[in-house]
């Protein structure tokens, strides 16, 4: 029977990669009665004396040794995937041999730093920077990559086990959703089409898109920021581009009056544009991009938000994090949703409300800092993704949405303090056969299929479909839940 120290060393036995030793010491020394495992197990380090800690440098894996093959644990694997290093090119994987070669040579042990929340770009930017550094600042500097690392990990395992969920039957959720939009000043056709997007997106595993808004909907309802009882105005039919005053409605309910008629303009066409102006959107992007896949439409659709973004160089929000979305038809279709930030601001919120560290590179505080305190980055400013590139996707898509009726992001203001931005929205739609003839379709769904046999590749959107297939009960974060039950006797 295992005693709780075994418990103890197999719970964080693995956070400082193939060094047990850490989390044995920090029991040994008291640290379940610290309360907070992650200074702890740091103070265990320090205080091991320069040999240990050298060790426990080279006790990681080689990021440049095809990347750790054979030597990855499954944390390090996760964490290496999400940052792309499997996916490097020959180019790329030459160039951080030879860095790794050189670094080695020079310090004693392999390159060191937390990948989280970083791309490959950003990782050999830091690697050509660091390999140049101070050696006896360089062991401090990846000492403390070590230790961020470590709280990460620490971060994911107290997550899964300190937030409680619950499960919901769907139709009762859509019920309790419904309801609590109803009772606060939505309309019963608003409320029944944000209740349908976030209980989908909650299903679909997407949480910061899924319950966790419904108070902010709520709020933005009962401070006027968002009309609940409003309804989309055609403005103009121009060609192929139709033009519409949401009146502040909620992005779900506008799209139910709009999202036909532009499906029907591009099937008719060959393209369809819709410029939605004056829309509370506070949702994923890629409802409306799946909508029209569905349909047998590509669709493209961005929008900007308020200014959380700093541009490349820049510590001030300018931006929003703009997230853009894409979606080719298929089962389950192409579905691309992201934002241009390197995080996007609902899972900061998250984060921030469960009291979890973020990765580097996510943002700054308000003096310009980096930061990995979620809190502290949603009084700075989160960062792009990728650097001048994210910067670059943010620009295209600020322009865009600004040019449907804006506002634009750094004139955005959040009067109401919902957090509902309230702007405009670029939708795209394309018929595959007007661009490419009838086997277009087909030939584009056969080089998905292509993709999808390549070894660890995983297509945009095959994990939320796979979920929204699975049925059964939705698990919903318990106290959220309560919240919004709270919100039904509020109205």
């Amino acid at each position: 029977m295992a005693t709780d120290r075994d418990a103890f060393v197999a719970r964080y036995g693995g956070v400082y990669e193939h060094s047990p030793w850490v989390a044995e010491r920090a029991w040994d020394g008291g640290a379940p009665e610290a309360g907070d495992v992650v200074p702890a197990l740091r103070r265990v380090v320090e205080r091991a004396g320069h040999a240990a800690q050298l060790a426990l440098l080279r006790a990681h894996p080689d990021l440049a040794g095809r990347l750790g093959v054979g030597a990855l644990t499954a944390d390090s694997a996760a964490e290496q995937a999400g940052a792309g290093l499997d996916q490097c090119s020959e180019a790329e994987f030459a160039e951080f041999t030879a860095l790794n070669a050189r670094y080695v040579e020079r310090f004693g042990f392999p390159f060191i730093i937390a990948v989280r929340g970083l791309d490959r770009a950003a990782i050999l930017a830091a690697f050509r920077r660091r390999v140049e550094g101070d050696p006896e600042a360089e062991f401090r500097t990846a000492l403390d990559q070590v230790h961020r690392i470590a709280a990460l990990r620490i971060a994911a395992i107290g997550t899964a086990s300190e937030v409680e969920r619950v499960p919901v039957e769907r139709d009762d959720l859509l019920r309790l959703v419904g309801t609590a939009l109803a009772r606060n000043g939505a309309s019963a056709a608003a409320a029944t089409a944000i209740a349908e997007m976030v209980v989908t997106a909650e299903g679909d595993g997407a949480h910061s898109h899924g319950v966790f808004r419904v108070p902010g909907y709520v709020k933005a309802l009962k401070a006027g920021a968002l009309d609940g009882h409003a309804v989309p105005r055609l403005l103009a039919r121009e060609g192929a581009v139709l033009r519409y005053d949401a009146g502040r409605s909620a992005a779900p309910f506008a799209y139910a009056v709009t999202l036909p008629e532009l499906a029907e303009v591009a099937e008719r066409l060959g393209v369809g544009v819709l410029a939605l102006a004056n829309v509370a959107h506070f949702q994923a992007m890629w409802p409306e991009t799946e909508w029209l896949a569905e349909r047998g439409l590509v669709a493209f659709a961005c929008t900007a938000n308020f200014p959380y973004l700093a541009p490349a160089g820049g510590t001030r929000p300018v931006f929003g994090t703009n997230p853009l979305a894409f979606a080719l038809p298929g089962d389950p279709p192409v579905a691309i949703d992201m934002a241009a930030s390197t995080m996007a601001r609902g899972d900061v919120m998250l984060a921030a409300r469960e009291g979890r560290p973020v990765a580097d590179g996510v943002g700054v505080d308000a003096d310009g800092i980096p930061t990995s305190d979620p809190a502290a980055i949603l009084k700075g400013a989160q960062l792009p993704f990728g650097g001048h590139k994210g910067s670059a996707v943010a620009l295209m898509v600020e322009l865009l949405a600004g040019l449907c009726g804006g506002p634009y992001s750094d004139v955005a203001v959040d009067a109401s303090g919902a957090g509902v931005p309230v702007g405009a929205v670029f939708v795209l739609a394309l018929s595959p056969a007007a661009l490419g003839g009838p086997d277009a379709l087909a030939e584009a769904g056969a080089f998905v299929d292509r993709l999808r046999r390549v070894p660890g590749v995983r297509v945009p959107g095959e994990r939320r479909h796979r979920n929204r297939r699975k049925g059964g009960p939705i698990m919903v974060e318990a106290r959220i839940l309560d919240e919004v039950r709270a919100l039904v006797g509020s109205g």
